[in-house]
Protein backbone atom coordinates (compact mmCIF):
# COMPACT_ATOMS: atom_id res chain seq x y z
CA UNK A 1 0.00 0.00 0.00
CA UNK A 2 1.23 3.73 -0.90
CA UNK A 3 -0.43 5.01 1.94
CA UNK A 4 2.10 6.05 4.67
CA UNK A 5 -0.71 7.85 7.26
CA UNK A 6 -1.39 7.24 10.61
CA UNK A 7 -4.97 6.85 10.97
CA UNK A 8 -4.65 5.40 14.53
CA UNK A 9 -3.44 9.56 15.41
CA UNK A 10 -6.15 11.04 13.44
CA UNK A 11 -9.40 13.36 15.17
CA UNK A 12 -11.55 11.05 12.88
CA UNK A 13 -9.91 7.62 15.08
CA UNK A 14 -10.16 9.55 18.35
CA UNK A 15 -13.39 10.75 17.82
CA UNK A 16 -14.71 7.15 16.62
CA UNK A 17 -13.08 5.13 19.75
CA UNK A 18 -14.85 8.06 22.26
CA UNK A 19 -18.22 7.08 20.69
CA UNK A 20 -17.74 3.34 20.42
CA UNK A 21 -16.39 2.87 24.31
CA UNK A 22 -18.99 5.47 25.28
CA UNK A 23 -21.61 3.61 23.50
CA UNK A 24 -20.72 0.19 24.85
CA UNK A 25 -20.67 1.41 28.60
CA UNK A 26 -24.23 3.29 28.53
CA UNK A 27 -25.12 -0.50 27.09
CA UNK A 28 -23.55 -1.77 30.29
CA UNK A 29 -21.09 -3.93 27.76
CA UNK A 30 -18.16 -2.48 29.82
CA UNK A 31 -16.07 -5.92 30.28
CA UNK A 32 -12.46 -6.19 28.41
CA UNK A 33 -13.65 -8.78 25.69
CA UNK A 34 -16.03 -5.66 24.36
CA UNK A 35 -13.36 -3.28 24.52
CA UNK A 36 -11.39 -6.13 22.31
CA UNK A 37 -13.69 -5.94 19.80
CA UNK A 38 -14.00 -2.64 19.67
CA UNK A 39 -10.42 -2.23 19.31
CA UNK A 40 -10.22 -5.02 17.06
CA UNK A 41 -12.91 -2.73 14.92
CA UNK A 42 -10.51 0.26 15.41
CA UNK A 43 -7.59 -0.99 13.97
CA UNK A 44 -9.76 -3.10 11.09
CA UNK A 45 -10.62 0.70 10.35
CA UNK A 46 -7.27 1.96 10.24
CA UNK A 47 -6.35 -0.88 7.61
CA UNK A 48 -9.30 0.16 5.51
CA UNK A 49 -8.58 4.01 5.07
CA UNK A 50 -4.80 2.83 4.22
CA UNK A 51 -6.38 0.36 1.73
CA UNK A 52 -8.90 3.14 0.60
CA UNK A 53 -6.35 5.83 0.84
CA UNK A 54 -4.10 3.22 -1.80
CA UNK A 55 -7.08 2.74 -4.26
CA UNK A 56 -7.68 6.71 -4.58
CA UNK A 57 -3.54 7.28 -5.23
CA UNK A 58 -3.39 4.15 -7.35
CA UNK A 59 -6.64 3.83 -8.85
CA UNK A 60 -8.52 0.31 -9.29
CA UNK A 61 -5.89 -1.10 -11.43
CA UNK A 62 -2.20 -1.19 -11.06
CA UNK A 63 0.08 -2.12 -13.89
CA UNK A 64 1.83 -5.32 -13.74
CA UNK A 65 5.65 -5.02 -15.10
CA UNK A 66 6.03 -8.98 -15.27
CA UNK A 67 2.92 -8.92 -17.20
CA UNK A 68 3.01 -5.60 -18.87
CA UNK A 69 -0.57 -5.14 -18.27
CA UNK A 70 -2.60 -3.71 -15.67
CA UNK A 71 -4.43 -5.91 -13.09
CA UNK A 72 -6.59 -5.46 -10.32
CA UNK A 73 -5.18 -3.36 -7.21
CA UNK A 74 -4.97 -6.35 -4.29
CA UNK A 75 -6.36 -3.40 -1.86
CA UNK A 76 -9.84 -3.53 -3.50
CA UNK A 77 -10.07 -7.09 -2.72
CA UNK A 78 -8.41 -6.35 0.42
CA UNK A 79 -10.64 -3.26 1.33
CA UNK A 80 -13.88 -6.10 0.84
CA UNK A 81 -12.58 -8.60 3.16
CA UNK A 82 -11.99 -5.60 5.77
CA UNK A 83 -14.97 -4.18 5.78
CA UNK A 84 -16.85 -7.62 5.62
CA UNK A 85 -14.71 -8.07 9.32
CA UNK A 86 -15.60 -4.91 10.49
CA UNK A 87 -19.53 -5.78 9.98
CA UNK A 88 -19.37 -9.14 11.52
CA UNK A 89 -18.07 -7.06 14.20
CA UNK A 90 -20.03 -4.11 14.27
CA UNK A 91 -23.25 -6.64 14.09
CA UNK A 92 -21.18 -8.78 17.12
CA UNK A 93 -21.23 -5.52 19.60
CA UNK A 94 -25.03 -5.04 18.86
CA UNK A 95 -25.33 -2.18 16.53
CA UNK A 96 -26.62 -3.83 13.67
CA UNK A 97 -29.47 -4.32 15.25
CA UNK A 98 -29.77 -1.87 16.62
CA UNK A 99 -29.97 0.31 13.12
CA UNK A 100 -32.41 -1.83 12.23
CA UNK A 101 -34.68 -1.10 15.17
CA UNK A 102 -33.63 3.24 15.01
CA UNK A 103 -35.42 2.79 11.48
CA UNK A 104 -38.35 0.64 11.97
CA UNK A 105 -40.46 4.16 13.54
CA UNK A 106 -43.35 5.67 11.65
CA UNK A 107 -43.22 8.91 9.57
CA UNK A 108 -44.93 10.38 12.37
CA UNK A 109 -42.03 9.77 14.93
CA UNK A 110 -39.48 10.85 12.34
CA UNK A 111 -41.58 14.35 12.06
CA UNK A 112 -40.55 14.85 15.64
CA UNK A 113 -37.22 15.06 15.53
Amino acid sequence: MASGKNWAKTKKYRDLKNHLEADLLDRGLSGQIYMDKAQEYLDLWCQRQQLLDDIRERGVSVMDPKRGMYVENRSVSMEIQVSRQMLLIFSALGYRDTALCAGTGNEDDKDEL
